[in-house]
């Protein structure tokens, strides 16, 4: 045997005693996004550890966790904590090197992004997050990660779902340019696919191409795991560029033609089912799906308008609501299978919009419209969020899924 000491520690046939100490870096810190019905929050925070910890010695005590906004440290409410073999928000092994510490996604500055009432238009927020151990944790193979004052920034940042779309900018042949986001399913060969292109409403405008995706679940949830699993599908979200005035952007050029164009390239480039392709819009994305379908019957398999405005002829965003006389608008979409969704007390887009439009296509002959208004009060936090219900309706996903021209 062979025996040697050192100041630093015991060392006995070459095996070292000595504990080993660690702190957590900021490499070690993943923050998890999460895309509710009401927007994107900071959902949990992901440690990495480097080797097994015993979930059994883990409590919410163990972790503290802020955020920085608009100057202000807030900490936020930790609902969980367990470990897990690999970076997921569903606890699969009871042992783990990672560490998951999930948030309350109720709490006020759980959100990740602000709302300007005077510019109608909503930003992502810096993400400035921190987590401090605040006791000593063990890893299987001695390694202690002491507890410390220090916070540790995390630079590292996962949304689920939303980091499954391709990001990219679409030019046409005019040169004007478009942000855009697309989703592909999993394929099997020689397979066609349908495809959901979905239209923002007038808060998740803009040059990030992201707001428009974790502003609601409109993009989403047609890609969501569980979604995919039912309804494989190509999900098309392009983001109109804010501007300084707010209009009905989705029918105004050059905006309308070169989502248009970006759709018909990407329905060309793509394994996709032109027999099902449909279209979603909530807000001044429901105008936008009225109108796209108007101008394009043909095209569409189906539409799901949401809070919108059947015929724009002489409107404008101040305009008083005006009874609808006119019914030329939806004659070519009479016998095309659209559900309409509004709420009864929408404050910023009178329901009797909707109303009339339903109104006319059955007048007009058409027996494939359908209509869900959600009573006064029913719809929170106000009346115009009457995309939060409706996207959350499984009969009508599966519904709209089963459409085919």
């Amino acid at each position: 045997m062979v025996l040697a000491v050192f100041v630093s520690g015991l060392v006995i046939s070459g095996c070292s005693m000595e504990s080993k100490e660690k702190n957590l870096k900021e490499s070690d810190a993943t923050l998890i996004t999460k895309v509710f019905p009401y927007g994107e929050v900071g959902y949990a925070v992901v440690c990495d550890f480097g080797d097994e910890i015993d979930g059994s010695e883990l409590t919410k005590d163990s972790f503290k966790i802020e955020s920085i906004i608009n100057g202000k440290t807030e900490k936020r409410t930790i609902t969980k904590v367990y470990t897990n073999n690999k970076v997921s928000l569903s606890q699969s092994s009871k042992e783990g090197q990672y560490v998951v510490i999930e948030l309350d996604s109720k709490d006020e500055n759980a959100s990740t992004s602000t709302f300007d009432e005077e510019k109608f238009l909503s930003t992502r927020n810096n993400l400035n997050y921190t987590v401090s151990l605040e006791k000593d944790l063990k890893t299987k193979d001695g390694v202690v990660f002491k507890s410390s004052e220090k916070k540790v920034k995390i630079s590292n940042i996962k949304t689920p779902v939303v980091d499954d779309f391709k990001k990219a900018v679409y030019k046409d042949a005019s040169g004007s340019m478009m942000n855009y986001r697309l989703f592909e399913p999993t394929k099997e060969p020689n397979e066609k696919y349908p495809l959901v292109l979905f239209l923002h409403g007038s808060g998740e405008r803009g040059n990030d191409n992201y707001m428009h995706m974790v502003g609601n679940e409109g993009a989403v949830v047609w890609a969501a795991p569980e979604q995919q699993a039912k309804h494989p599908a190509y999900v098309l979200a392009p983001q109109a560029e804010a501007t300084e005035e707010l209009t009905m952007y989705w029918t105004e050029e050059p905006k309308y033609t070169t989502m248009l164009n970006l759709l018909k390239d990407t329905i060309e480039k793509y394994d996709v089912d032109k027999n099902r392709i449909y279209v979603v819009g909530m807000s001044n994305g429901g105008i936008g799906t009225w109108n796209i379908i108007e101008k394009n019957p043909e095209l569409f398999a189906a539409a799901v308008p949401i809070c919108g405005i059947g015929d724009i002829k002489g409107f404008n965003l101040s305009n008083e609501y005006e009874p609808l006389k006119d019914y030329s608008a939806f004659k070519d979409i009479k016998d095309m299978p659209i559900w309409v969704f509004h709420a009864e007390d929408d404050p910023l887009v009178d329901v009797r919009y909707s109303r009339d439009a339903v109104k006319a296509i059955k007048e007009l002959g058409g027996t494939s419209i359908k209509y869900t208004e959600y009573p006064n009060g029913t719809v929170k936090p106000m009346g115009h969020f009457s995309w939060v219900p409706a996207l959350q309706d499984k009969e009508m996903i599966n519904w709209l899924f089963s459409q085919s021209k």
